[in-house]
Formats: structure tokens, sequence, C-alpha cells
């Protein structure tokens, strides 16, 4: 009897730390890819190509010049926001790659979906915005 009582603690101790174990979730575990670029991000988009809203010759820009535009990047995912010309706040999210090139996505409306790509160097993302036919938009961003 003797000879299981101090077994039954290490025992009972073992399998307390490997419940643990497993009950930790894998997106906890900060790989290479997530801890560089953690962050959030602040900086602007500026017009590169006007969109046109409505037809003929009194139609106006539907785009705005210069849109302030806020990211978050927590584990290697990307969160990217900013409001539109109509005060809209468009979502892109994606995945940063280690090297620090990023292919983020937003779901239009209609369905079709608008791609920035960038790529984060010195704590700043340089990227553009690809919205079709609508307006175009270079992005800076830095890190806080």
């Amino acid at each position: 009897m003797q000879k299981y009582r101090s077994t039954m603690p290490m025992l009972l101790g073992l399998c307390l730390a490997g419940s643990t174990l497993a009950a930790t979730p894998a997106s906890a575990a900060l790989g290479p890819t997530g801890t560089v670029f953690d962050g959030d991000y602040t900086g602007a988009m500026n017009l590169t190509a006007p969109g046109v809203a409505g037809d003929g010759p009194n139609s106006d820009s539907a785009c705005v010049e210069r849109r302030p535009a806020t990211m978050l990047i927590r584990n290697g995912n990307v969160y990217l926001q900013y409001a539109n010309w109509l005060g809209n706040v468009l979502h892109y999210r994606g995945t940063v790659d280690a090297g620090g090139q990023m292919d983020l996505s937003h779901t239009n409306g209609d369905g079709s979906r608008s791609i920035l790509a960038g790529q984060i160097s010195n704590d700043g993302l340089t990227g553009h915005v690809e919205r079709g036919e609508a307006c175009n938009y270079s992005v800076s961003l830095a890190k806080k």
C-alpha cells in the first residue's frame, strides 16, 4: 500500500498537466508569423483612380480623396477597416505571412470581392486596394 501512496500524487499531477495542455487552443501558441507583426496600425488610404457615381455629364466622383484606416493583427490574422464615401465601414480580412506579405479581401454588397494587397516592413504597411471600376487607393499604415 505504501508503494501506491507515493505514485498516486505523481500520476494525478501528470493527468492534470496533460489535460491542461490538451485544453490549450492552438491559436494561443504564437508562431513566428503572429509575433513579428502583431499590433495596431493607423494611417490613410489615398485615392489613385476615381470611380464615378451616376451616369452622364453631371455625374460626381463617388470616391473620397483620403480615408483614415486602422488595422489590427493578432496571431497573423489581419483585420483592416475604413469608412467609404457613404460612411459605411468596410472590413478587409486575411492573413500575413512570415515575410510580411498580405492579401486581404472584402465582400461587396453585390457579392463581388475587393482586394487589398500589401507588404509590411519596418513597422509599416504599404499596399493598394483594387475595387474594380470603383475607387482604387494606395494604403500607408504605421504600427502604433
